[in-house]
Protein backbone atom coordinates (compact mmCIF):
# COMPACT_ATOMS: atom_id res chain seq x y z
CA UNK A 1 0.00 0.00 0.00
CA UNK A 2 2.72 2.49 1.01
CA UNK A 3 4.95 1.85 -2.06
CA UNK A 4 1.94 2.27 -4.38
CA UNK A 5 0.97 5.56 -2.73
CA UNK A 6 4.56 6.82 -2.97
CA UNK A 7 4.73 5.89 -6.66
CA UNK A 8 1.51 7.83 -7.27
CA UNK A 9 2.93 10.85 -5.45
CA UNK A 10 6.13 10.62 -7.50
CA UNK A 11 4.08 10.46 -10.69
CA UNK A 12 2.13 13.59 -9.73
CA UNK A 13 5.33 15.41 -8.76
CA UNK A 14 6.93 14.40 -12.06
CA UNK A 15 3.98 15.86 -13.97
CA UNK A 16 4.40 19.12 -12.03
CA UNK A 17 8.11 19.01 -12.82
CA UNK A 18 7.34 18.70 -16.55
CA UNK A 19 5.06 21.72 -16.27
CA UNK A 20 7.84 23.93 -14.88
CA UNK A 21 10.37 22.62 -17.38
CA UNK A 22 7.98 23.47 -20.22
CA UNK A 23 7.68 26.98 -18.79
CA UNK A 24 11.46 27.28 -18.71
CA UNK A 25 11.91 25.96 -22.23
CA UNK A 26 9.21 28.29 -23.54
CA UNK A 27 10.69 31.44 -22.00
CA UNK A 28 14.36 30.29 -21.97
CA UNK A 29 14.82 32.52 -18.95
CA UNK A 30 15.31 31.21 -15.37
CA UNK A 31 13.88 34.52 -14.18
CA UNK A 32 10.48 33.40 -15.50
CA UNK A 33 10.44 30.88 -12.63
CA UNK A 34 12.81 32.59 -10.17
CA UNK A 35 12.59 36.40 -10.51
CA UNK A 36 15.99 37.97 -9.89
CA UNK A 37 16.38 39.44 -6.41
CA UNK A 38 18.72 42.43 -6.84
CA UNK A 39 19.28 42.76 -3.08
CA UNK A 40 22.54 40.78 -2.86
CA UNK A 41 26.09 40.94 -1.54
CA UNK A 42 29.16 39.14 -2.90
CA UNK A 43 31.43 37.71 -0.23
CA UNK A 44 35.07 38.65 -0.05
CA UNK A 45 37.61 36.08 1.09
CA UNK A 46 37.09 35.92 4.86
CA UNK A 47 37.47 33.49 7.75
CA UNK A 48 34.06 31.78 7.21
CA UNK A 49 34.91 31.30 3.51
CA UNK A 50 38.31 29.86 4.46
CA UNK A 51 36.69 27.38 6.90
CA UNK A 52 34.15 26.37 4.25
CA UNK A 53 36.87 25.81 1.65
CA UNK A 54 38.95 23.73 4.07
CA UNK A 55 35.92 21.54 4.81
CA UNK A 56 35.20 21.19 1.07
CA UNK A 57 38.84 20.33 0.37
CA UNK A 58 38.79 17.56 2.99
CA UNK A 59 35.53 16.09 1.63
CA UNK A 60 36.71 16.42 -1.97
CA UNK A 61 40.05 14.73 -1.25
CA UNK A 62 38.35 11.97 0.73
CA UNK A 63 35.94 11.29 -2.14
CA UNK A 64 38.73 11.17 -4.74
CA UNK A 65 40.83 8.87 -2.54
CA UNK A 66 37.88 6.52 -2.10
CA UNK A 67 37.25 6.39 -5.85
CA UNK A 68 40.95 5.81 -6.55
CA UNK A 69 41.18 2.89 -4.12
CA UNK A 70 37.97 1.37 -5.46
CA UNK A 71 39.29 1.69 -9.03
CA UNK A 72 42.45 -0.16 -8.02
CA UNK A 73 40.48 -2.61 -5.86
CA UNK A 74 42.51 -1.79 -2.78
CA UNK A 75 39.64 -0.54 -0.64
CA UNK A 76 39.18 -2.63 2.49
CA UNK A 77 35.58 -3.33 3.52
CA UNK A 78 34.31 -0.37 5.50
CA UNK A 79 32.76 -0.74 8.90
CA UNK A 80 29.00 -0.14 8.82
CA UNK A 81 27.84 3.18 10.20
CA UNK A 82 25.95 3.09 13.50
CA UNK A 83 23.13 5.17 14.94
CA UNK A 84 25.50 6.54 17.57
CA UNK A 85 27.88 7.73 14.85
CA UNK A 86 24.99 9.43 13.04
CA UNK A 87 24.01 11.17 16.29
CA UNK A 88 27.57 12.33 16.92
CA UNK A 89 28.07 13.47 13.33
CA UNK A 90 24.78 15.39 13.33
CA UNK A 91 25.59 17.22 16.57
CA UNK A 92 29.13 18.08 15.46
CA UNK A 93 27.89 19.31 12.08
CA UNK A 94 25.16 21.44 13.70
CA UNK A 95 27.69 23.00 16.08
CA UNK A 96 30.17 23.73 13.30
CA UNK A 97 27.41 25.18 11.12
CA UNK A 98 26.14 27.37 13.98
CA UNK A 99 29.66 28.67 14.59
CA UNK A 100 30.04 29.48 10.89
CA UNK A 101 26.73 31.38 10.83
CA UNK A 102 27.70 33.27 14.00
CA UNK A 103 31.09 34.29 12.57
CA UNK A 104 29.44 35.23 9.28
CA UNK A 105 26.82 37.34 11.08
CA UNK A 106 29.44 39.13 13.16
CA UNK A 107 31.64 39.81 10.13
CA UNK A 108 28.80 40.92 7.85
CA UNK A 109 26.07 42.04 10.26
CA UNK A 110 24.95 44.94 8.08
CA UNK A 111 24.49 42.78 4.96
CA UNK A 112 23.48 39.41 6.43
CA UNK A 113 20.09 39.49 4.67
CA UNK A 114 21.81 40.14 1.32
CA UNK A 115 23.79 36.93 1.84
CA UNK A 116 20.54 34.93 1.80
CA UNK A 117 19.47 34.91 5.43
CA UNK A 118 16.19 36.70 4.85
CA UNK A 119 13.32 36.65 7.33
CA UNK A 120 10.85 38.42 5.06
CA UNK A 121 8.65 36.77 2.43
CA UNK A 122 8.91 33.38 4.13
CA UNK A 123 5.98 31.97 2.15
CA UNK A 124 7.59 33.08 -1.11
CA UNK A 125 10.90 31.53 -0.07
CA UNK A 126 9.16 28.24 0.78
CA UNK A 127 7.41 28.33 -2.58
CA UNK A 128 10.71 28.94 -4.38
CA UNK A 129 12.19 25.96 -2.56
CA UNK A 130 9.29 23.73 -3.60
CA UNK A 131 9.61 24.84 -7.25
CA UNK A 132 13.36 24.16 -7.11
CA UNK A 133 12.63 20.63 -5.91
CA UNK A 134 10.14 20.07 -8.74
CA UNK A 135 12.64 21.29 -11.34
CA UNK A 136 15.33 18.99 -9.94
CA UNK A 137 13.08 15.94 -9.85
CA UNK A 138 12.91 15.17 -13.58
CA UNK A 139 16.64 15.27 -14.46
CA UNK A 140 17.62 13.52 -11.22
CA UNK A 141 15.20 10.64 -11.83
CA UNK A 142 16.38 10.32 -15.44
CA UNK A 143 20.04 10.13 -14.41
CA UNK A 144 19.27 7.75 -11.55
CA UNK A 145 17.76 5.38 -14.10
CA UNK A 146 20.76 5.78 -16.42
CA UNK A 147 23.23 5.04 -13.62
CA UNK A 148 21.29 2.03 -12.32
CA UNK A 149 23.74 -0.49 -13.93
CA UNK A 150 26.58 1.05 -11.89
CA UNK A 151 24.77 0.62 -8.60
CA UNK A 152 25.27 -2.28 -6.21
CA UNK A 153 24.86 -3.13 -2.56
CA UNK A 154 28.37 -1.78 -1.91
CA UNK A 155 27.59 1.55 -3.59
CA UNK A 156 24.54 2.18 -1.41
CA UNK A 157 24.73 5.18 0.90
CA UNK A 158 25.81 4.05 4.41
CA UNK A 159 22.48 5.34 5.77
CA UNK A 160 20.52 3.02 3.49
CA UNK A 161 22.71 0.06 4.37
CA UNK A 162 22.07 0.76 8.05
CA UNK A 163 18.36 1.08 7.33
CA UNK A 164 18.32 -2.38 5.77
CA UNK A 165 20.25 -3.86 8.67
CA UNK A 166 18.37 -2.08 11.48
CA UNK A 167 14.90 -0.94 10.31
CA UNK A 168 13.95 0.46 13.71
CA UNK A 169 12.18 3.69 14.67
CA UNK A 170 15.32 5.13 16.28
CA UNK A 171 17.33 4.39 13.12
CA UNK A 172 14.74 6.03 10.86
CA UNK A 173 14.46 9.04 13.20
CA UNK A 174 18.18 9.78 13.29
CA UNK A 175 18.63 9.21 9.57
CA UNK A 176 15.75 11.65 9.00
CA UNK A 177 17.34 14.25 11.32
CA UNK A 178 20.74 13.87 9.67
CA UNK A 179 19.68 13.62 6.00
CA UNK A 180 16.57 15.83 5.88
CA UNK A 181 17.44 18.49 8.46
CA UNK A 182 21.15 18.68 9.26
CA UNK A 183 22.67 17.92 5.84
CA UNK A 184 20.62 20.51 3.87
CA UNK A 185 21.22 23.21 6.49
CA UNK A 186 24.96 22.60 6.57
CA UNK A 187 25.74 21.75 2.94
CA UNK A 188 23.77 24.70 1.54
CA UNK A 189 25.59 27.02 3.92
CA UNK A 190 28.97 25.61 2.81
CA UNK A 191 28.48 25.12 -0.93
CA UNK A 192 26.02 27.81 -1.92
CA UNK A 193 26.12 30.67 0.61
CA UNK A 194 29.86 30.63 1.31
CA UNK A 195 31.59 28.89 -1.62
CA UNK A 196 29.37 29.98 -4.51
CA UNK A 197 28.76 33.36 -2.88
CA UNK A 198 32.52 33.94 -2.86
CA UNK A 199 33.04 32.57 -6.42
CA UNK A 200 30.47 35.03 -7.75
CA UNK A 201 32.81 37.85 -6.74
CA UNK A 202 35.29 37.10 -9.54
CA UNK A 203 33.55 34.56 -11.85
CA UNK A 204 30.61 34.85 -14.22
CA UNK A 205 27.46 33.66 -12.37
CA UNK A 206 27.13 30.59 -14.62
CA UNK A 207 30.78 29.64 -14.00
CA UNK A 208 30.32 30.08 -10.24
CA UNK A 209 27.20 27.89 -10.27
CA UNK A 210 28.83 25.16 -12.37
CA UNK A 211 32.04 25.16 -10.29
CA UNK A 212 30.27 24.85 -6.95
CA UNK A 213 27.91 22.23 -8.43
CA UNK A 214 30.76 20.13 -9.80
CA UNK A 215 32.64 20.18 -6.50
CA UNK A 216 29.46 19.37 -4.57
CA UNK A 217 28.69 16.43 -6.84
CA UNK A 218 32.18 14.91 -6.87
CA UNK A 219 32.35 15.15 -3.07
CA UNK A 220 29.42 12.71 -2.93
CA UNK A 221 31.27 10.01 -4.90
CA UNK A 222 30.39 7.85 -7.89
CA UNK A 223 27.73 7.07 -9.10
CA UNK A 224 25.74 9.51 -6.94
CA UNK A 225 27.69 12.45 -8.38
CA UNK A 226 25.96 12.07 -11.75
CA UNK A 227 22.29 12.51 -10.69
CA UNK A 228 23.34 15.01 -8.00
CA UNK A 229 24.90 17.38 -10.54
CA UNK A 230 21.59 18.71 -11.98
CA UNK A 231 20.25 19.05 -8.43
CA UNK A 232 23.31 21.11 -7.51
CA UNK A 233 22.97 23.28 -10.64
CA UNK A 234 19.33 24.03 -9.79
CA UNK A 235 20.27 24.79 -6.18
CA UNK A 236 23.00 27.14 -7.39
CA UNK A 237 20.67 28.83 -9.87
CA UNK A 238 17.96 29.20 -7.25
CA UNK A 239 20.41 30.76 -4.80
CA UNK A 240 21.81 33.13 -7.42
CA UNK A 241 18.42 34.40 -8.55
CA UNK A 242 16.51 34.45 -5.27
CA UNK A 243 19.34 34.89 -2.71
CA UNK A 244 17.39 32.80 -0.21
CA UNK A 245 18.99 30.35 2.21
CA UNK A 246 15.53 29.11 3.19
CA UNK A 247 14.64 28.25 -0.42
CA UNK A 248 17.76 26.18 -1.14
CA UNK A 249 17.47 24.35 2.18
CA UNK A 250 13.84 23.49 1.39
CA UNK A 251 14.78 22.17 -2.08
CA UNK A 252 17.61 20.06 -0.66
CA UNK A 253 15.50 18.80 2.26
CA UNK A 254 12.60 17.77 0.01
CA UNK A 255 14.99 15.90 -2.27
CA UNK A 256 16.55 14.00 0.64
CA UNK A 257 13.11 13.33 2.14
CA UNK A 258 11.79 11.74 -1.06
CA UNK A 259 14.95 9.60 -1.25
CA UNK A 260 14.43 8.43 2.31
CA UNK A 261 10.75 7.73 1.66
CA UNK A 262 11.68 5.68 -1.40
CA UNK A 263 14.23 3.68 0.63
CA UNK A 264 11.64 3.01 3.34
CA UNK A 265 9.08 1.94 0.74
CA UNK A 266 11.58 -0.42 -0.87
CA UNK A 267 12.42 -1.82 2.55
CA UNK A 268 8.75 -2.50 3.28
CA UNK A 269 8.27 -4.01 -0.16
CA UNK A 270 11.17 -6.45 0.34
CA UNK A 271 9.86 -7.68 3.70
Amino acid sequence: MVPSALHLILLLLTLLSIRYWLQLMTTRQPSSVFPLNPDRYQLEFSFPVLLAMLWIAIQFASSLEREWTEWHQTLTPSQPVTVVQIMQSSLITLCFGAILVLILALAHFDVIQKLGFRLNEIRRQLRDGAVGFLLALLPVIALLLLTYPFRSEESLHPFFRLLKAEPYFSTISWIFISAVLVAPLFEELIYRVLFQGWLERFLHPLAAILTSSLVFSIAHGFPDCIPLFPLAVILGTLFYYRRSYVAIVVTHALFNAINLAQALANQQNSN
